[in-house]
């Protein structure tokens, strides 16, 4: 299998040959492996691809490890493409997650004004990416870690007809911490799960579990579970405590400046071969939802993986062409099917709902030759906005200040 990882000199991607000899169900399930690093700056690349070497283990199927700077010719033969690219790198991720605190907004790379300027800088930028893809390996399956990964597969799959779904880690760790409170298989609980990328809940089979796991509620009260009907997973709370978020980020450093730190360490710590020294990203998204899905895809897998897919018809309340994340199985090799989702109490279903539309309008907005004013329809439409004042004082503060691009 030729694995193609685009942003490829991230300094998370070690760990994902961390999860690769971690492979599900045993490393002889592992296919032989080609993996190819793509990015920007061949030292960089080096650097982080010889990491990526020393991590790999004998016995077990051979993983080779190479690098590029060309990208269409790196994805010729792809049969799995792995989109990681941060456009704009850290730097725009820390503006992100702090230019609405001025309109009185917390912060965040996918929700919010701070996930419309993202997908602002990146989708264009992603453009000559979809049409190496597209020429070279039309029919790889491409698995998108790019954020805001809904608007950003729902480009990709608008413009460029690619195969693509959507992974995060979210959902799997949200799952697996209910898992544990009721006592019950993590796989049977995914099975419950419903959302949109950094929007979802956990249904209970019974209405009585509410109870049992309403303060797994990340950053909310109890209640909120109980008023929803449903957990909701830990980014709801920026739609549903929006002003708790705020007080909380304000006087601190962003997420993003934490990360930017650690970069330093942990490239520091490539270079100078003591890797294991440093600390971990705690990339877990390979662990939980990459390596799982490729074992799903070449073997097939009866447990369910949340990915993003696009909802045609599955949730009524949410536009056909927003992508949802939902549990897939895998009842053979290279094919994927989502299950049905679970019925929605009403408030999910209404947030379901607009977070949707927003996401839905925001990639209309970013087609080429769209009208100027469908980037404000877009923004006005996001749950956290609201207000034609406030979504055009974030345009022009985006458009004026946003780095990256």
């Amino acid at each position: 299998m030729r694995l193609v990882v685009l942003g490829g000199s991230g300094s998370s991607t070690p760990e994902l040959f961390d999860a690769l000899e971690a492979w599900p169900g045993g490393i002889e399930r592992r296919p032989e492996l080609e993996v190819v690093l793509v990015g920007r700056s061949a030292d960089k690349l080096e650097l982080v691809a010889a990491e990526c070497r020393r991590r790999v283990q004998v016995p077990g199927p051979p993983i080779a490890v190479g690098t590029a700077t060309d990208r269409r010719a790196a994805l010729d033969g792809a049969d799995v493409v792995l989109n990681q690219v941060r456009v704009g790198g850290l730097a725009a991720r820390i503006f992100d997650e702090s230019f609405p605190w001025a309109f009185d907004l917390p912060g965040e790379e996918t929700l919010g004004p701070g996930g419309f300027a993202n997908a602002l800088r990146t989708i264009p930028a992603l453009r000559s990416t979809w049409d190496d893809v597209a020429a070279a390996a039309p029919d790889a399956l491409v698995v998108n870690l790019t954020n805001p990964a809904g608007i950003v597969q729902g480009a990709a799959e608008r413009e460029w007809r690619l195969r693509v779904v959507s992974v995060c880690d979210s959902p799997a760790t949200f799952a697996g911490a209910i898992a544990t409170r009721l006592g019950r298989p993590v796989e049977r609980v995914a099975r419950r799960y419903v959302g949109l990328n950094h929007c979802g809940w956990y249904v209970p089979e019974d209405p009585a579990e509410i109870d049992l796991i309403a303060d797994l509620a990340s950053g909310m009260d109890p209640s909120i579970a109980r008023l929803h009907g449903a957990l909701p997973a830990p980014y709801v709370r920026y739609y549903v405590v929006p002003d708790r978020i705020l007080a909380g980020q304000r006087g601190r450093e962003t997420r993003a400046q934490v990360l930017q730190r650690l970069d330093a360490e942990l490239l520091a710590a490539f270079a100078a071969r003591r890797g294991d020294e440093a600390p971990r990203r705690g990339a877990a998204w390979y662990r939980l939802g990459v390596v799982p899905l490729v074992d799903a895809w070449v073997h097939g897998s009866e447990a369910p993986i949340v990915l993003g897919v696009r909802n045609d018809g599955c949730l009524p309340e949410v536009p056909d062409p927003a992508i949802l994340e939902l549990p897939h199985v895998a009842p053979q090799p290279g094919l994927l099917v989502p299950l049905a989702p679970p019925p929605r109490p009403s408030l999910p279903a209404l947030i379901l709902a607009e977070h949707g539309r927003y996401e839905a309008l925001t990639v209309d907005a970013l087609v080429p030759g769209a009208p100027p004013e469908a980037r404000l329809r877009a923004l006005l439409a996001n749950p956290l906005v609201r207000d034609l004042d406030r979504a055009m004082g974030l345009l022009r503060l985006i458009d004026e200040r946003s780095p990256g691009g």
